[in-house]
């Protein structure tokens, strides 16, 4: 395994961590899902079935991240992406008609970022089939000018859902580099520059703090990547030329 990607990205405190932490940091993510796609299989209750579907795509999620930052084959990572996005899917089926619990694009950042970076991924590992089925459940949850966008140009469903979405702020650069390709490689230069910023209200922002070289998993890593830019850019076919970032995830482009 060529564990390779982490060693161009971010700063001189990513590189201080070694293989055996990615290692470990696989072993522990992938149990992490294995372990609650297991309980979502045998839950028979609907409230634990939907727990089960909402905690396996989000510990989904986090190792496709990790497997990503470790260097795994973009082949193996989309067979992960496989799973998670239909994990994504089953939740959204069982927690739709939920009062108070239906899964929505307005329930805030986390969310919103979560679901474009899992359709990043999907893209990136060319796992068409997954895109569909992540863009299908996310018509669903209301009327999104960027996921609107990115599902008429990759085949997703038609929205079905009467709520007006307004597009997250931080997301807003990325529907003008949709909207305009042509001014893309600059609005998504801004997007890249900002990024940090842009993440840091984010819950898995500022995970590196947590780990020290050489040792256990930990609170661990997973590395600081742009997931959401490749649905943009395979989508609208934009020219990346002289976009470069140390959050871009190439390889996925």
């Amino acid at each position: 395994m060529a564990f390779l990607r982490r060693r161009t990205a971010l700063r001189p405190r990513a590189r201080e961590v070694d293989e055996r932490y990615w290692r470990s940091a696989l072993d522990v993510t992938s149990t992490n899902w294995e372990g609650r796609k297991s309980a979502y299989a045998r839950a028979v209750e609907p409230e634990r079935r939907t727990k089960g579907a909402r905690d396996s795509w989000h510990t989904g999620l986090k190792y496709l991240a990790v497997q990503y930052s470790a260097g795994v084959e973009l082949a193996e990572i989309g067979a992960a992406v496989g799973s998670v996005a239909e994990s994504y899917s089953s939740w959204v089926e069982l927690a739709i008609d939920l009062p108070d619990r239906s899964p929505s694009l307005s329930d805030g950042n986390d969310y919103y970022v979560s679901v474009l970076r899992l359709l990043g991924l999907a893209v990136g590992s060319s796992r068409s089939d997954s895109a569909a089925t992540i863009l299908d459940a996310v018509s669903r949850q209301g009327n999104d000018a960027l996921f609107d966008g990115l599902s008429a140009r990759l085949g997703g469903r038609h929205r079905t859902g009467d709520v007006e979405v307004s597009t997250p702020r931080l997301a807003r650069p990325l529907m003008a580099a949709l909207d305009q390709p042509s001014s893309a490689p600059q609005q998504l230069r801004k997007y890249l520059q900002d990024w940090p910023s842009r993440m840091k209200p984010l819950s898995w922002m500022g995970s590196l703090d947590h780990v020290r070289p050489g040792v256990e998993y930990g609170e661990g890593f997973v590395g600081y990547w742009a997931f959401e830019v490749p649905a943009i850019v395979r989508s609208a076919g934009v020219d990346l030329d002289g976009v470069e970032s140390p959050f871009l995830p190439i390889d996925l482009l």
